[in-house]
């Protein structure tokens, strides 16, 4: 049965944005919420202004729109972003999926079901070279924001199997595209190349970073929307392909032949590194099917910089 009523939290955000586009583009009922919603509102009229710790508008909200769904986009979305301030990334991600949570699970009292999505991170499995990173792979968390994220899922699952909320956790792997304003090494070296600047990092050579374009993870979030039980309830999310930083320099020099990228050896000093994540389960049971690579997704992003440029 598909969901009637859709609440996506972190509207505003990469993810929650193009996930909102979507859902309304199929005509699906969505209701959208961030702290700062303007842009939100050209895609709905139910998009609504939403702190994280709110509980009473956020259950005012859910019980006026009948909502039945909930995908948890909100929070910090990346380990740069909360390490100056760990009790507050701390705070807004495990507080924030706590109260999605327990949401839910008074949606599942009074209806009888609510499809819980929460994006975790790749993330999660912390440094681990190996390839083929299966969902039973060790959490090895080496950052705070991983951190939130164990913590996340772990909520997530607790409240699926003592309270019976329809939960699925989706790890997902280094998201990017146009309506991306985190740190990007890929915006970086295009930016610079567009504008005639040169790019040199102390870090990339042979360093994989798995990049994943925002149309194929919003693809994978509205198949685990709508999956009727699956045999797991963690997936991977991502391309299915790991390349180096320099690889992507490589792409970007073909498509821009003025760009003036150099590289040095070794890991970026604030990643982890990390093997190819396998996306097999999320393929077997979810039918996601990548349809970006990381040439056309570079592609798609040197158009919108360059649309960007000339406003």
């Amino acid at each position: 049965m598909l969901s009637q009523s859709i609440l996506v939290t972190g509207a505003n955000g990469l993810l929650g944005y193009d996930v909102v586009k979507r859902l309304v583009a199929e005509g699906r009922q969505v209701v959208a919420v961030d702290r700062a919603i303007a842009e939100v509102r050209s895609l709905t009229d139910k998009a609504f202004e939403l702190e994280i710790g709110d509980v009473h508008k956020l259950h005012e909200i859910a019980h006026r729109h009948g909502i039945d769904a909930i995908i948890h986009c909100g929070g910090f979305s990346g380990p740069s972003l909360g390490r100056r301030n760990p009790a507050l990334m701390f705070g807004v991600n495990v507080g924030g999926t706590l109260d999605v949570a327990e949401l839910a699970r008074q949606i599942t009292i009074r209806s009888g079901r609510c499809r819980l999505l929460f994006c975790s991170s790749l993330t999660v499995y912390g440094n681990q070279p190996a390839d083929d990173i299966t969902e039973d792979f060790p959490l090895l968390a080496q950052q705070c924001y991983a951190s939130s994220k164990i913590a996340g899922e772990a909520i997530v699952a607790a409240y699926a199997q003592e309270h019976d909320v329809d939960a699925i956790s989706l790890r997902i792997a280094g998201v990017y595209g146009p309506r991306r304003k985190t740190s990007c090494v890929l915006r970086l070296m295009i930016s610079n190349a567009l504008a005639g600047r040169p790019t040199h990092l102390p870090y990339g050579n042979g360093f994989p970073r798995q990049w994943v374009y925002v149309d194929d993870v919003v693809e994978g979030i509205l198949l685990a929307l709508d999956v009727k039980d699956p045999s797991t309830r963690r997936f991977n999310i991502s391309g299915g392909v790991n390349p180096t930083i320099d690889q992507a320099a490589a792409i970007i020099r073909e498509a821009i032949p003025s760009a003036e990228i150099s590289l040095e050896q070794g890991a970026d000093p604030e990643d982890v590194t990390l093997g190819r994540l396998s996306i097999e389960a999320a393929q077997r049971e979810l039918g996601l099917v990548p349809a970006v690579s990381l040439r056309e997704g570079i592609r798609r992003l040197i158009q919108a910089i360059k649309e960007e440029q000339s406003l």
